[in-house]
């Protein structure tokens, strides 16, 4: 700060040419008042007193910081609905627990007048003890006084989609054999005679003739224990 921009005195003490000096930079000193009232742009240390501004009814310190700048942003929509099924909804969609409120006239059949269930959707996994508490605490604290929560109906949703797949194999190839007369080919002559028969193919004739000689000859060839 130079003399000229000062409106001290020519007889001003070190001291006050300093204040001075000091008090001239003090438009330069960042004051972040929006930031701090904004829930998206308040440090995450001083959430917590932003919370207490906004008169957060639910509040967790071990919630993620995501989920408490959102608790603070919803808090004056949930408190202007609170004590219906939506503002429920918008109370436990902030915590991080979507829900659905079907009040006992919109189940079917009706429920017991004047109660309510609530439906949460839970993606693969479903929901610890302290999660179900801390949504028990968050339905009585919006809902209001006239209706009573009848039951909490978790559904674990597993999505996923197609995969591909290959697998390879190797081997042999075995015949197996009954003992039938066969062909060099390897086609069975029982076969071959069989189809002639009931074809009527004239090329069986000879197929048949030779079976008939080895089936002639098999009794010759068996070989009788003696000491049954």
């Amino acid at each position: 700060m130079t003399d000229s921009a000062t409106l001290l005195p020519s007889n001003a003490s070190v001291l006050e040419r300093a204040v001075a000096a000091a008090d001239a930079r003090i438009s330069d000193t960042p004051t972040p008042l929006r930031d701090v009232w904004n829930p998206y742009t308040c440090p995450a240390n001083l959430l917590p007193w932003l919370a207490f501004a906004y008169a957060v009814d639910e509040w967790d310190e071990t919630w993620s910081t995501d989920i408490k700048r959102e608790v603070i942003a919803q808090a004056l929509e949930v408190k202007r609905t609170k004590g219906t099924p939506g503002g429920v909804q918008r109370a436990l969609a902030a915590v991080g627990l979507p829900a659905r409120v079907q009040e006992w006239f919109q189940q079917a059949p009706f429920g017991a007048p004047y109660t309510f269930r609530v439906h949460v959707e839970a993606e693969q996994v479903g929901f610890t003890a302290a999660q179900i508490a801390q949504l028990r605490r968050v339905v009585h604290q919006y809902k209001n006084t006239r209706s009573h929560l009848d039951g909490v109906e978790i559904t674990v949703r597993t999505t996923g989609g197609p995969r591909p797949a290959s697998i390879a194999l190797a081997g042999v190839d075995a015949r197996v054999s009954d003992g039938t007369p066969a062909y060099d080919d390897g086609l069975s002559a029982l076969d071959f005679l069989v189809d002639g028969a009931v074809n009527g193919y004239d090329m069986t004739a000879q197929a048949a003739d030779e079976l008939r000689l080895i089936l002639n000859e098999m009794p010759s060839k068996l070989t009788i224990p003696t000491d049954l």
